[in-house]
């Protein structure tokens, strides 16, 4: 059973590895206390990338927008990221997230699949954020 931490390399290193393919420039910030896990350069243009790895639970990827050590519960906000990188270890997919659509969330669901309910109101579909 792969553990968190491996988890959140792999995530890290798979999306890094998608945004070198599509040409941007990725710098990896020091140590694991920033909000930042990707810092992105293309042509003069920053980004700065949050990632988060999960795997999904029927049909969904629950995904916390937060992080938290022994101190402190810390959300992340658009003066600190630009975009969540939401990686499903399961499928080996990943999605990009505006921090504009869920700024002051703690948490995101991202259906793969449809509500059986046929409900549309505040869901994330999958297909609407995939990257890879």
């Amino acid at each position: 059973m792969t553990d968190k931490k491996q988890l959140s390399k792999e995530g890290e290193l798979r999306f890094a590895a998608e945004f070198v393919r599509k040409e941007w420039n990725v710098f990896l910030p020091y140590g694991e206390d920033g909000p930042i896990d990707l810092l992105l350069e293309k042509e003069g243009k920053f980004k700065r990338i949050q990632i988060k790895s999960t795997k999904p639970r029927r049909g969904v990827l629950f995904c916390r927008l937060k992080s938290s050590n022994n101190w402190q519960v810390k959300k992340y906000s658009k003066k600190e990221i630009d975009t969540f990188g939401i990686y499903d270890a399961e499928n080996k997919q990943g999605y990009l997230l505006p921090i504009e659509k869920v700024d002051g969330m703690t948490e995101v669901t991202i259906r793969l699949e449809k509500t059986k309910n046929n409900q549309q109101k505040n869901i994330h579909y999958a297909k609407e954020f995939r990257y890879f």
